[in-house]
């Protein structure tokens, strides 16, 4: 894929990994990109209108765990772009103690950017087709018993991405889904850690297992979010760990299905 031109929405843009994949994407010669955030980051909107004047950075502040809101976001991104070629899918929280918001934010919200994405992109709808990449985690591949609230909505994330990948329905709609999965990323996730955990118990334990990790950097996890799209390869599950980016075969367990579509 090339990226010159496109039209790109980017969920979570405000910060940590989504700003640096719409720095990304705008270095990389996108022609418009939308961020869509429930946070404002006015000062780095600014720079990053300020460093791509030919280019359109539209700014959308939104709760992706609100449908009717995110359906209505894409409405409106499709009427000013026109079209929409890539959807990078990053916001998301951390906080075990909020079950539901975290469900609601995390795995919802996944759910809510992209079902909205495909009217907008699908050759069946009158569309161009493109690419929509959902950001899970090591931790959605791997149980690691600190997080199992936040671990649930990544794997949640892996499956549904997964089951959208069905190859008839990439031929109708000309719509490819692919899956990463970083590794420890320093982002605000790691403010405050032990207070929003469910064991409270285990928090001198949590602290050496998260010194332990191997910690990579936003911007590092973003340009291998751009090798992915670059990539293009539909049903994909990439693992994102020390500036790396490398697939994943996941086996099917279950024979007794037929295939969907």
């Amino acid at each position: 894929m090339s990226f010159r031109g496109k039209n790109a929405v980017v969920t979570g843009g405000a910060g940590g990994i989504g700003l640096q994949v719409s720095k990304q994407l705008l270095a990389a010669g996108a022609g418009k990109v939308a961020i869509m955030d429930i946070q404002d980051n006015l000062e780095e909107f600014v720079k990053l209108r300020a460093a791509h004047p030919t280019q359109s950075v539209m700014i959308v502040k939104m709760d992706v765990a609100n449908k009717k809101g995110v359906e209505a976001t894409y409405e409106e991104i499709a009427k000013t772009f026109g079209s929409i070629d890539i959807v990078v899918n990053v916001a998301g929280i951390f906080n075990d103690k909020e079950v539901q918001r975290t469900l609601l934010v995390n795995l919802g919200g996944i759910i809510n950017s992209t079902l909205s994405a495909l009217p907008y992109m699908s050759k069946d709808n009158g569309g161009k087709g493109g690419i929509i990449v959902n950001m899970s985690s090591v931790v959605g591949l791997d149980p690691m018993f600190i997080i199992p609230v936040y671990g649930a909505t990544k794997a949640g994330i892996i499956n549904f991405t997964r089951c959208l990948a069905n190859d008839k329905y990439h031929a109708r709609s000309g719509i490819k889904f692919v899956t990463v999965c970083p590794g420890a990323t320093m982002t605000d996730m790691f403010t405050n850690f032990t207070e929003k955990i469910i064991f409270p118990e285990t928090s001198d334990e949590t602290y050496r297992i998260l010194d332990r990790l191997n910690k990579q950097s936003a911007a590092d996890v973003s340009r291998c979010i751009l090798s992915v799209l670059e990539k293009d390869k539909n049903g994909a599950v990439y693992v994102i760990e020390g500036k790396r980016v490398f697939p994943i075969e996941l086996k099917p367990q279950w024979t007794g299905k037929e295939q969907a579509l």
